[in-house]
């Protein structure tokens, strides 16, 4: 079948689905075995990645599937499912965790449940004793105090104890990690801490028997069903740079979703998770640890002071500017347009540096992507588009060109569904109307 009739009939494949609107959202996720363990806000379903692997015939042609922004693992799971081999890079450390976790499953869940039995009874006793003094304010603000004194006795004899198996220590990591939520007295899931949220919470150690029941019989399930053990390799790895472990032209589709501009700061979405397992120890950690490696999506992952004298081609780099000359010119102008609406505001948030920044580190993304690519491939990207200070950013007809003058021979651009409806009662929020899109790159 010509390359662009079967590119458009997947697409009109999608829209034969009833809740076409939902297959970029986690909504699915919430429900389904392995995905619902930490089924990550800004997240897609994984019921579109397995439309897309079934419409393409990915598994009988043995296609190996790349990732390079796997967050929480959604493809990985998928492949997982379908035998897939499957490579994925991810930049935060937490995020990594899960995702290798969720990815590579360990096949005997009666023992994880001794180790978790285990586990509880090491603490059921001295809990009353731990010393939480030292744990960041923000735990002690979200957590009622026998609450959090159980999280930390049983993070702390999970780390310390050396009779239970590293495997076994993984799902247990995961069971607490999923406890965080219900057992806060705030809503602390994704995006941010909200305050006037309060809720009853949960008691941790109830928590922690229901979610490992939880995870023995979503891998009960996957026993039964999965089709093999297919590895799904997923390195600690920020995508704007190359990865030399990934050999060029080793890959046969794509299929990720990138940072948005100026929609979520992962770094303060997650900070209470961060702060529990100590993968940060405060505000400054968040930036150098999980900031810094990742695409610049929000106005946090950078220090405007260094860049406040800087002109925006500078910013945006001389040698991209070569590249992609036709692209550059079009994100200068956006972003001079954000420069002049930001001259009338209060806030004046360098959503201009936020938007040179973000299309320079997808350029490099969009790069390492071309360069796995076999020849004559396809690369599946969903993805906003944004309005900083009113100003409309067609973020994913931006990439797309962008890609094109790359060197990938041609983009399909499909509108999913309407976003950022729920945010238009707010008193100072702009009038454009956002999408989500499907952006299908051929290489």
């Amino acid at each position: 079948m010509n390359e662009d009739l079967k590119i458009q009939g997947f697409l009109n494949h999608l829209e034969t689905k009833g809740n076409l609107k939902t297959l970029t959202t986690n909504f699915d996720n919430t429900r389904e075995p392995i995905h619902r363990w930490f089924p990550f806000l800004a997240g897609f379903s994984n019921k579109l990645v397995a439309e897309t692997v079934n419409y393409f015939d990915m598994v009988h042609n043995n296609a190996v599937m790349f990732d390079p922004f796997m967050g929480t693992g959604t493809t990985g799971v998928i492949a997982k499912e379908y035998g897939i081999k499957t490579i994925g890079n991810e930049s935060n450390r937490l995020l990594h965790r899960i995702c290798k976790l969720k990815t590579n499953l360990y096949f005997k869940p009666n023992s994880i449940k001794l180790s978790s039995q285990q586990l509880l009874k090491k603490v059921e006793t001295k809990w009353k004793y731990e010393d939480i003094s030292g744990e960041h304010e923000l735990l002690k603000k979200c957590f009622p105090e026998e609450n959090l004194k159980k999280l930390v006795s049983l993070r702390q004899e999970l780390i310390e104890n050396q009779d239970i198996p590293k495997t076994h220590k993984e799902y247990l990591f995961m069971a607490l990690t999923m406890a965080l939520p219900k057992s806060s007295s705030v809503r602390i899931n994704i995006p941010y801490v909200s305050w006037s949220h309060r809720r009853e919470p949960i008691d941790a150690f109830s928590l922690l028997k229901s979610n490992i029941n939880l995870i023995k019989g979503d891998l009960d399930n996957a026993l039964s069903n999965y089709k093999n053990n297919t590895k799904v390799k997923v390195y600690l790895h920020d995508t704007r740079k190359e990865n030399k472990r990934i050999k060029k032209k080793s890959v046969d589709f794509v299929f990720t979703s990138p940072p948005y501009l100026n929609n979520f700061d992962y770094g303060e979405s997650l900070k209470v998770f961060l702060y529990f397992w100590g993968f940060a120890k405060d505000w400054s950690e968040i930036t150098d640890k999980i900031r810094k490696p990742s695409v610049t999506s929000a106005t946090t992952y950078y220090r405007e002071s260094l860049l406040r004298e800087k002109e925006y081609e500078d910013i945006f780099g001389n040698k991209l500017i070569k590249k992609i000359p036709n692209m550059s010119q079009e994100i200068m102008t956006k972003v001079r347009q954000i420069s002049l609406q930001k001259e009338g505001r209060k806030s004046k948030k360098s959503f201009d540096v936020l938007t040179t920044l973000y299309f320079r580190d997808m350029y490099l993304s969009l790069t390492e992507m071309f360069r796995v690519m076999k020849e004559n491939t396809l690369a599946f990207l969903i993805v906003g588009d944004s309005a900083p200070y009113g100003v409309h950013v067609p973020t994913d007809t931006f990439l797309g060109e962008m890609a094109v003058e790359l060197g990938f021979s041609s983009y399909t651009l499909k509108p999913i569904r309407i976003r950022g409806t729920k945010w238009k009662t707010l008193k100072h929020r702009h009038k454009e109307k956002l999408r989500e899109s499907i952006i299908i790159l051929r290489r």
